[in-house]
């Protein structure tokens, strides 16, 4: 296993160079259950759908955001099986513009023995996330499209279920990573024959940025080949850190994602990834936090990793949105790396 240490002070540019950082339907009968109706915020409602619907008083207007015809900016939790029912915690997050505040039911309709329904109240104007809560038994495996609509829009919401047979095994390697890219699975993992390396990178001067990656070992990425890279900031002190101080920095627990001001870095964790069409990806979207991604550190070990290095092994798990520089996004699911972070004795 190749394992690739570096060490510079902070630079945005530097670091994404070196790892190519690179409506509701017009109802046509009553839905027979919806969720609780009446909040009074813009988020929508998220407990169980057991009352009858009733027809909205002053019915909102407003369009669902979306590119390309499909829904923009969506955020899927939970998975999705052939033959089991959907989780409580199994949603979507939507994107949406109001024209005119009110009240809102939106449904995707059943497809593919699921569907996903929300309802609330926008109580003004503008952009706002609504949540939509699944319900139903997935009858076949693929990936199917879930239709919104409203008055103002219409678009598609890709949903990929997984088959009733076992779980795709995790690489077997000591380092790798993997994740779930708008429907579509990817991992890599790192051995000693298939040229990608473990990365381990220190950025800063007193107070440090802590990046590890499975990154391919040549100069440039080859077509079809995909890298990730993961960074916590901000250790402070870094120098008269000990062993021990390194490793809490990275205990098990749940952490936010960082915001960059002004290309500085900040506390919370980035993830970086290149597509396998050489396309660079971030959780970084300007000074725009990721409220509903989340990221844990599960578990953190003694790694002895590099000669004259104190190194940690770390299981991360994470849900999340990349961007790219025009602002086009991914919706993140299933995400796991166990990479490794080193420090000198």
């Amino acid at each position: 296993m190749l394992i690739y240490l570096c060490l510079h002070p902070i630079n945005i540019t530097t670091m994404i160079s070196r790892f190519r950082i690179h409506r509701a339907y017009a109802f046509l009968t009553l839905l027979a259950v919806i969720l609780l109706m009446g909040c009074a915020k813009e988020h929508s409602q998220e407990g169980p759908a057991t009352d009858p619907v009733v027809p909205p008083a002053n019915t909102a207007i407003y369009a669902v955001d979306q590119k390309a015809g499909a829904c923009a900016d969506i955020l899927v939790t939970g998975t999705f099986k052939v033959g089991v029912a959907v989780a409580a915690d199994a949603k979507i997050e939507v994107q949406v513009t109001v024209a005119v505040p009110g009240s809102w039911v939106l449904t995707t309709g059943k497809v593919n023995g699921m569907e996903f329904i929300g309802a609330g109240t926008f109580t003004a104007a503008g952009k706002r996330a609504i949540t939509l809560i699944a319900r139903g038994t997935p009858e076949k495996e693929g990936t199917f499209n879930f239709p919104l609509k409203t008055a103002g829009s219409s678009c598609n919401i890709a949903i990929k279920v997984i088959g009733d047979g076992p779980e795709v095994p995790l690489p077997q390697a000591d380092f790798y990573y993997k994740l779930t890219a708008n429907g579509k699975d990817y991992s890599q993992e790192v051995t000693t024959i298939n040229n990608y390396m473990l990365t381990s990178e220190t950025t800063g001067g007193n107070d440090v940025l802590l990046g590890s990656g499975v990154n391919w070992a040549g100069n440039s990425l080859p077509a079809g080949k995909t890298e990730l890279l993961v960074a916590k900031g901000m250790l402070a002190n870094f120098d008269a850190a000990s062993n021990q101080d390194f490793k809490n920095f990275f205990l098990p627990g749940d952490y936010g994602y960082m915001i960059m001001n002004n290309q500085t870095f900040g506390t919370g964790v980035i993830l970086t990834w290149t597509d396998e069409n050489g396309k660079t990806w971030s959780t970084v979207n300007g000074t725009t936090v990721q409220p509903t991604g989340t990221f844990t550190i599960v578990s953190t070990e003694d790694w002895a990793g590099y000669s004259g290095y104190y190194g940690v092994k770390v299981k991360m798990r994470f849900s999340c949105k990349f961007y790219d520089e025009t602002g086009a996004t991914l919706n993140i699911t299933n995400g796991e790396m166990v990479g490794g972070f080193v420090k000198k004795r």
